[in-house]
């Protein structure tokens, strides 16, 4: 019996490891986000598809720098000094886990939040007098 079989390929999805969050737009630096063009879906990093509908048709988009503090901890280990991370509900509706840096404000859930950078490293940092 002969016959060929043909099968779909998939496009290679984008791996959060190597891709960095972190983009640069004409507004600055900001988390790289998709938009889903047919059910309006927001995510954070590159997608190929959406992650509610499964649909291809995705842009790239800046997402907001603001956003509300969920919930956070702070990790001892070793003798670096504690690493705060923490859940914050970005201005859109996208949650991210993210590294936390304290200011002269203290960190409260429910607490406004920015986007702030470092070089390639992002985090967040309370509001402070808004």
């Amino acid at each position: 019996m002969t016959g060929s079989t043909e099968v779909a390929v998939s496009a290679p999805i984008a791996d959060l490891e190597s891709d960095s969050l972190l983009g640069e737009f004409a507004e600055g630096p900001r988390l790289v986000g998709t938009v889903c063009d047919h059910c309006g879906a927001t995510m954070i990093g590159t997608r190929v598809v959406c992650s509610s509908c499964v649909s291809r048709d995705v842009s790239r988009i800046a997402l907001p720098t603001d956003g509300v503090l969920y919930s956070f901890t702070r990790l001892h280990v070793g003798g670096a000094g504690p690493r705060v991370l923490g859940y914050v509900d970005l201005d859109d509706g996208v949650r991210t886990l993210a590294d936390l840096r304290e200011t002269t404000e203290p960190l409260r859930p429910d607490g406004p939040v920015r986007l702030a950078t470092d070089g390639d490293a992002w985090f967040f940092t309370p509001v402070t007098g808004e």
